[in-house]
Parts: structure tokens; C-alpha cells; sequence
């Protein structure tokens, strides 16, 4: 008899939990969605191997660490020696997010279908919304991943 007071409170403690994670607002998550927006955009132009629509994901005034035309230089290379590929967002990590800027911390991976121009890494980006599209004005290397 004595247990069945303990066994109730244990019961009882195992159906509920404390959550200390902020309540995320509309305003935030549509944002985030925006944002993500431009990552899916950044797969589709990998998936059709498309370099000039890579290219223009970027800010034309881009310097940091590449400017445009190095950035559709660079994928006319990629896409010419390994065809199209599928880029993956593994982890998007907001440091700031406003509606017209945000810091991004991305770690993402690009396969190609001959496995040879694989690569990924985790990035800081730095994006601005110019209209209603967000686009990259720079990004620095924060690690890489081996190529797999």
C-alpha cells in the first residue's frame, strides 16, 4: 500500500516535461521559411547544373570571398566536370534573422553523381533581401568536410 503513492507520482511526473525553448513567433517562422526558400533555390540550380542561376543568387556587388563573375566561372567548371548535383542543407542555425538581413550558420554537403566533385562544409552567410528574394552578399568557411 505504502507504493502506490510513489508509483502514482512517478507516473504522474513521466507524462509531462519542462520545454525552455523560446516561443518562436509567425513573424519568425516566416522568415526562417524565406530564407529556406533561397537554400532550395541554391538545390535546384545545383540539381539542373545551372550556373548562371547559381550565379544569380548572389549579390552583384559580391566580393567576399568571390565576386559574381568568379561565382559563375566556378560553377560553369563544377557543372562542366561533374554534371549536375544535389545539394543538401544538413543544419541551419540562425544567429540574426530581421526582415532585411540574416546570419546564417549552414551546414550543408554537395554530392555529384560521379562522387568526385563531392564536397561540403559549414559556412557563415551573410544574407540581405533585396524585393522579396533573399540573395548572399558574402560567406566565410567556418569548417570543411572531408569530400565522401
Amino acid at each position: 500500500m505504502r507504493l502506490l503513492p510513489f508509483a502514482v507520482a512517478v507516473l504522474l511526473s513521466a507524462c509531462g516535461y519542462v520545454s525552455f525553448a523560446r516561443k518562436v513567433s509567425d513573424d519568425e517562422l516566416r522568415l526562417r521559411a524565406g530564407v529556406r526558400a533561397y537554400y532550395d533555390e541554391v538545390a535546384q540550380a545545383f540539381t539542373a547544373g545551372n550556373h548562371e542561376a547559381l550565379a544569380l543568387l548572389f549579390d552583384a556587388a559580391i566580393a567576399k570571398p568571390m565576386t559574381r563573375e568568379q561565382i559563375a566561372a566556378w560553377g560553369k567548371d563544377f557543372f562542366a566536370a561533374h554534371g549536375p548535383a544535389s545539394f543538401k542543407v544538413e543544419r541551419v542555425e540562425y544567429e540574426r534573422l530581421g526582415y532585411e538581413n540574416a546570419v546564417v550558420l549552414l551546414t550543408y554537403r554537395v554530392e555529384t553523381k560521379d562522387g568526385k566533385g563531392n564536397f561540403g562544409g559549414t559556412e557563415r552567410d551573410y544574407l540581405t533581401k533585396r524585393g522579396r528574394r533573399w540573395i548572399v552578399t558574402s560567406w566565410e568557411k567556418v569548417s570543411d568536410a572531408k569530400s565522401r
